[in-house]
C-alpha cells in the first residue's frame, strides 16, 4: 500500500514510517525541516520525504490523493485546531475512491484529565476542564469524515529507542544536570508503550480488514501502569546519578506537573481483541537502563 504519514520527523511518525516500510509498504512522510540529521535513516529505508506543513495542504495534496492510508501523528502546539482541520478539509476534497482511503488519527491517553475512573477504556470521556480535552472534539470531527474511513489511536506515554521528545528523555536530562526534580502528585501514574509496540499497532491498523477498524478508537499501552515517581527513579538510576530526587509542587509552564498531574491509566483490551496487538517489549521501568544507553548513544553523536 501507499502510506502517507504526517510528523514523520517526530517520535511516533518516525518509527511508524520505519515499521511500515519494513513491512513492504511505500511510505511518504511530511516534514517541515528535511535537513534534520535523524531523517537520513528514513531515506536509507526508501521513505520519500516531502517538505511541507500540515496546515498548508497545497504542498502535499497530490501525495494524499495517491495514498491508500493516511496517518496523522503530530500535534501542532500553536494551532492544533486549525492545522488538523486543514488536513480534514484536504481529505474531504480528494476525489472519492473505492475502497475508501483509511485515515489513522493519533491522539493519546493524555486527553482525559482528572476523572473518577481507575482504568479508562475507549468509552470514557475527557474532563471538559482539561487543557487537552479539545482533542476529543477533533477525534469526533475525524470520525465524521465522509471521504475516508477513520480510526483513532490513543497511545500511552511513549518510551524507547532514541526517546525523541519523550518524558523519559526529559528525566535522563534532569538526572545528568545534577538536579532531578519531581513536580506534582507523587501518587499519580500513567500508562506507557514502547515506541516499537506503537509502530506495530500502526501497521496492524493500516492492514486490518475495514470492518475491524473503521470508526473505532483504540487505546494502546502495556498493562503495567507504574507510578510516575517510580519511572523517574528508574530513569535517574539508569544514568548512574546518585543525587536524591527533589520534590516540588506543580509549576506553571511545566505540562508534566500541570496538564498530566493525575492518573492516566488506560486498557488496551479492545486493541488486543480487534487487532491482535500485544505489548511485546518490557515495561518502562525494566527497560530504563537499555533505553538510557540508546538515548545516550544518539545524543553523544
Amino acid at each position: 500500500m501507499r502510506i502517507f504519514i504526517t510528523g514523520v520527523s517526530g517520535y511516533a511518525g518516525y518509527y511508524a514510517a520505519l515499521r511500515l516500510a519494513e513491512a513492504g509498504h511505500l511510505v511518504t512522510g511530511l516534514v517541515r525541516h528535511p535537513d534534520q540529521q535523524r531523517l537520513g535513516l528514513l531515506r536509507l529505508h526508501e521513505i520519500l520525504l516531502l517538505q511541507g506543513d500540515v496546515a498548508e495542504p497545497g504542498a502535499y495534496r497530490d501525495a494524499l490523493a495517491e495514498s491508500d492510508v493516511v496517518i496523522h501523528t503530530m500535534l501542532d502546539k500553536k494551532r492544533p485546531l486549525d492545522t488538523d482541520r486543514a488536513l480534514f478539509a484536504a481529505l474531504e476534497a480528494l476525489p472519492p475512491r473505492t475502497p475508501a482511503r483509511r485515515f489513522l488519527y493519533t491522539t493519546g491517553c493524555s486527553i482525559f484529565g482528572k476523572l473518577p475512573i481507575a482504568v479508562m477504556d475507549e468509552t470514557a470521556e475527557p474532563n471538559p476542564d482539561h487543557p487537552l480535552a479539545f482533542r476529543r472534539s477533533l477525534e469526533r470531527e475525524a470520525l465524521a469524515l465522509k471521504n475516508v474511513r477513520t480510526t483513532v489511536l490513543r497511545p500511552g506515554f511513549m518510551f524507547g529507542y532514541d526517546g525523541y521528545n519523550s518524558v523519559a528523555a526529559d528525566w535522563f536530562e534532569l538526572a545528568e544536570s545534577g538536579d532531578p526534580v519531581f513536580r506534582g502528585d507523587r501518587e499519580r501514574g500513567w500508562s506507557w508503550i514502547h515506541i516499537a509496540d506503537l509502530s506495530e499497532a500502526y501497521r496492524l491498523a493500516a492492514e486490518a480488514e475495514e470492518a475491524a477498524v473503521a470508526g473505532e478508537i483504540f487505546h494502546l499501552a502495556d498493562d503495567l501502569r507504574p507510578l510516575s515517581l517510580e519511572v523517574m527513579r528508574a530513569c535517574v538510576a539508569a544514568t548512574g546519578a546518585t543525587k536524591e530526587i527533589r520534590f516540588e509542587g506543580p509549576k506553571q509552564g511545566d505540562n508534566i506537573s500541570t496538564w498530566f498531574n493525575q492518573n492516566e491509566f488506560i486498557t488496551a483490551k479492545k486493541a488486543k481483541e480487534r487487532l491482535g496487538w500485544r505489548a511485546r517489549h518490557a515495561g518502562v521501568i525494566e527497560s530504563a537502563p537499555r533505553v538510557y544507553r540508546a538515548w545516550k548513544a544518539v545524543n553523544a553523536e
